[in-house]
């Protein structure tokens, strides 16, 4: 009999050839809805309304230790499809005196969520390059808490010890405060989602004018780059922050259904990067580079897949989650994932 799976996904080209079908299984097929990230993660959250989805790494590892008999009973596979690079259109006041992460400290900085994985790295970042504890700066969070994921994990209730956390209200946002100058530094306003794809408005933008606004600049005229780069080389790691999870329930009473998924997913990203018109944008982190200098410096497959491929990487962001004091434990890799996918 073949299994019908409610599946939860974002807008991805690694995605594209399993969803239209080019990518087929005997065992299992998918009804996709297809979302954005902020959508999804509170789809997931809020009602736990699938059977297979796209999650943050970061809030997956807080609702291991929060989760109910009947809610957040979840098991990730190792499939990897977004890398942490959002953070790092991080926009700074021109009044701020911000020119390195290192002057972040003591300023007033904006992220979406503070429990999203891209902010759990920017903190990464900021601890393991410059020496800056998330207690040095006080957080604003860009969405309600209506809609924000921390306070649907509870992180209003119970922050981080020492750490400042104002959730902005309905009528504030990122882009306004920024032009005023009420923060100092902010991602995640600029408007980057299909409306057509989103029910709720999670993300708010205020209408401020980026391009050419003198108050605003972005604190990497590179995108990033290389700050990616030097993290890379002295960690050799590349910050992901999406993750496949399943309903714990399916994968018992289906013990081969792990592997197959992998399987699935990863040839699906295979056809993705063979697709030559579309390869840039299924295979370059940044905009502007081409395959060959980007391989060079990050290897040959830029979204790797599997347990031991990530192992470092989800070392990191576990140390960092518990480091913070958003896990009480430290979250052992091998647990994290079905047991039959561990030797991948």
């Amino acid at each position: 009999t073949m299994l019908h799976l409610k599946t939860g996904l974002t807008k991805n080209p690694r995605f594209e050839p399993l969803i239209d079908g080019r990518v087929k299984s005997s065992e299992v097929t998918f009804d996709v809805t297809v979302t954005t990230p902020p959508e999804l993660f509170y789809r997931n959250l809020k009602y736990d309304e699938f059977d297979l989805f796209e999650m943050s790494i970061s809030e997956y590892l807080i609702t291991r230790e929060r989760r109910g008999a009947d809610r957040w009973q979840w098991i990730a596979l190792p499939i990897f499809p977004a890398k942490a690079l959002f953070w790092l259109g991080l926009y700074v006041n021109t009044a701020a005196g911000i020119k390195s992460l290192a002057d972040l400290r003591g300023k007033r900085v904006g992220v979406p969520d503070y429990v999203m994985t891209a902010a759990l790295w920017l903190r990464v970042f900021l601890r393991d390059l410059y020496g800056v504890r998330p207690q040095e700066i006080s957080w604003h969070i860009g969405r309600t808490k209506e809609f924000s994921h921390g306070a649907l994990l509870g992180l209003d209730k119970e922050p981080p010890v020492g750490v400042s956390i104002t959730w902005l209200s309905d009528n504030q946002t990122f882009d306004v405060m920024l032009d005023r100058g009420e923060i100092d530094a902010a991602y995640g306003f600029a408007p980057r989602h299909d409306r057509k794809l989103q029910r709720y408005n999670i993300d708010r933008y205020g209408g401020t004018p980026i391009e050419g606004n003198p108050r605003l600049r972005k604190l990497f005229p590179d995108d990033g780059r290389e700050a990616m780069t030097a993290f890379y080389r002295k960690t050799q790691v590349v910050p992901a922050n999406h993750v496949l999870a399943i309903q714990r329930n399916i994968l018992e009473e289906n013990p081969l259904l792990a592997l197959e998924l992998v399987r699935l997913f990863g040839e699906s990203k295979r056809i993705a990067y063979g697709a030559a018109e579309r390869r840039n944008m299924g295979y370059l982190y940044f905009e502007g580079d081409d395959p060959q200098s980007q391989a060079a410096t990050f290897g040959d497959d830029p979204f790797p897949y599997g347990v031991s491929a990530n192992r470092k990487m989800l070392e990191l962001l576990a140390a960092g989650s518990h480091g913070e004091g958003l896990t009480r434990q430290m979250a052992r890799i091998d647990e994290l994932f079905a047991a039959a996918t561990l030797e991948t």
